[in-house]
């Protein structure tokens, strides 16, 4: 057959198949230098779902109740969380947690068990501290109120006082609060008048919680818990919501026959703090604990300094409660300068929310988020 001979005749077995002819030089061989392979991109790392943003800048706002109702609304209405599906149950149960609402926190273990089939997180007695009042970074005081603000409030308002005469701002955080009666809104409101008069700025966190709380008490025409209405009028100030006091306001001068208390604005909040009395300490390497508010860039050196002829380094922050955005700015600064000089740098022990925080500022670009399990 034709094609059997076609294919006959590309016999490569003859001798001098593969000779090269006189009149045919071989090419000279040109030497080609290896490819070398790019690196391989970097992974896209994808942004957070805007549930689990906005209830961790909510959170280090200090809008604890904010940012809970944020995360429960996302996961009872089947919002997309995509892959960080269960690190916003494990920031709502951090949120819960701080909240003291430990039926809640019980109840979402049960659905978490039945949803993930694995053990939810267990409640932390540790966390439950009653009412504090602590030094921060930032020249700032934090007070937390929590259960029932009554008499037994005296002691830490007692601390908040000493705090203040060295720190020019006070946060006082009312969100753990579920009840309170007039012993406690009268020592509250003590403290209260004796901040404004020493010229110290004070910022309510979660004001509206106790407003709702002082709201449900109090009944116009009813001459009873007038230091509940002072303090509601205080707590609406607080929350600028002008329309509630002046409602309250008519209603509690009817009730108790005076002229109607009016809406003070507030002294403008100053974003920059002032410096730092309270610069975070060193020891055999650099922690970030408790409330960190308000921190200057100053109180980060000693991290540039701790990392001195060290390649790699790990923050501790197995005790951070918050840090706040001014703080965390001047933190970003500080990493990228040391990332770009070629430093490793690891932040540890993150709880989950913080740890979500800081990635959502792009903390990730510079050092690598370790959050705790969940």
């Amino acid at each position: 057959m034709e094609d059997d001979d076609d294919l006959m005749s590309l016999d490569f077995t003859l001798p001098g198949a593969f000779d090269t002819h006189p009149e045919e030089p071989a090419a000279p061989e040109v030497s080609v230098a290896p490819e070398i392979p790019e690196p391989p991109p970097a992974p896209v790392r994808p942004p957070l779902p805007p549930a689990l943003a906005e209830a961790a800048a909510m959170y280090a706002a200090g809008q604890e109740l904010e940012a809970m109702r944020r995360l429960e609304a996302a996961i009872k209405s089947g919002e997309d969380l995509g892959d960080a599906t269960l690190r916003a149950w494990g920031c709502l149960f951090e949120l819960l947690q701080v909240l003291g609402r430990r039926p809640a926190f019980d109840a979402l273990a049960l659905t978490f068990a039945r949803r993930f089939e694995k053990s939810p997180p267990t409640w932390s007695a540790v966390v439950e501290d009653g009412n504090t009042a602590t030094e921060t970074s930032g020249g700032r005081a934090h007070v937390s109120l929590s259960g029932v603000l009554s008499a037994a409030v005296g002691e830490v308002l007692k601390q908040t006082m000493k705090l203040a005469a060295t720190s020019t701002m006070v946060r006082m955080d009312v969100a753990k609060l579920t009840d309170a009666d007039n012993n406690g809104a009268t020592l509250l409101m003590r403290a209260v008048a004796a901040l404004k008069r020493a010229k110290k700025e004070l910022v309510f966190g979660s004001p509206e919680h106790l407003a709702g709380i002082l709201a449900a008490k109090v009944v116009p025409g009813e001459r009873s818990n007038e230091p509940m209405w002072l303090l509601l009028l205080e707590l609406y100030q607080q929350a600028y919501r002008q329309d509630a006091f002046e409602e309250a306001a008519v209603n509690y001068a009817v009730t108790f026959e005076v002229s109607p208390p009016s809406w003070e604005a507030l002294p403008e909040r100053h974003d920059e703090p002032s410096p730092s009395s309270s610069p975070l300490p060193k020891a055999d390497g650099f922690t970030l604990h408790d409330q960190l508010l308000g921190a200057s860039g100053a109180d980060f050196a000693p991290l540039e300094a701790a990392l001195a002829g060290r390649d790699e380094f790990d923050i501790d922050a197995r005790k951070l409660v918050r840090i706040d955005h001014t703080s965390a700015g001047h933190l970003l600064e500080v990493l990228t300068r040391l990332h770009a000089n070629s430093k490793k740098l690891r932040i540890v022990g993150l709880s989950t929310i913080v740890a979500a925080y800081l990635e959502s500022l792009g903390f990730s670009d510079v050092a690598e988020l370790r959050a705790r399990a969940i």
